[in-house]
């Protein structure tokens, strides 16, 4: 088994047992596959406020739906993050 296909069982279980809410499914409808995002891109993006975006998307880095890459520059604000990327 692979780790994108344990990702997505885990996605999967964690979808049926309702422990992924609106907003996070929302954040994860916004992410294109191979893009990483800023909070703050999501945010702007999802229509979520930041505090929102920054509470799912800890969650979502925790069960492993997504994952953190190298540090960038956000478009948003200038300064220098570490964006997220769906793994799915």
């Amino acid at each position: 088994m692979t780790v994108a296909s344990t990702s997505i069982a885990a996605y999967r279980e964690h979808q049926a047992a309702g422990k992924i809410g609106l907003q996070a499914q929302k954040i994860l409808d916004t992410m294109l596959a191979g893009k990483d995002y800023s909070r703050r891109e999501l945010a702007a993006l999802a229509g979520l406020e930041l505090s929102s975006v920054c509470g799912r998307v800890n969650e979502m880095l925790g069960i492993g739906l997504i994952e953190e890459g190298p540090p960038r520059k956000c478009k948003v604000t200038d300064k220098t993050v570490r964006p997220v990327s769906r793994i799915l």
